[in-house]
């Protein structure tokens, strides 16, 4: 059996807030594409009339195989059921 390579950061890769809707779509291909996005204020009306307008801005896709997003299906719910309940906001694990 092959060894797994050891995981490196090499580009230091920063995280990306990303508390709004998410979407699963498949392709291309066998492939699936996992979009996050952020709710933020519009930087137009903010900066030029001081009024604030929410939008959702995508944030970060995941382009991966059907195989790994069962990997990670399977290690959310590891890690949300290891949680304790009072501390899990169900708010945050709501999926659009």
């Amino acid at each position: 059996m092959a060894k797994e390579p050891l995981t490196v950061d090499a580009g230091n890769v920063p995280e990306t807030l990303c508390v709004g809707k998410i979407n699963l779509a498949s392709g291309p291909g066998p492939l699936m594409t996992l979009t996050f996005t952020n709710v933020r204020p519009k930087a137009g009306p903010l900066f030029d009339s001081n009024r604030i307008e929410h939008e959702s801005v995508v944030r970060a896709r995941i382009v991966t195989t059907l195989d790994n997003l069962i990997a990670l299906r399977d290690l959310l719910n590891t890690s949300i059921r290891q949680t304790p309940a009072s501390s899990a906001s169900s708010e945050a694990l709501n999926i659009h």
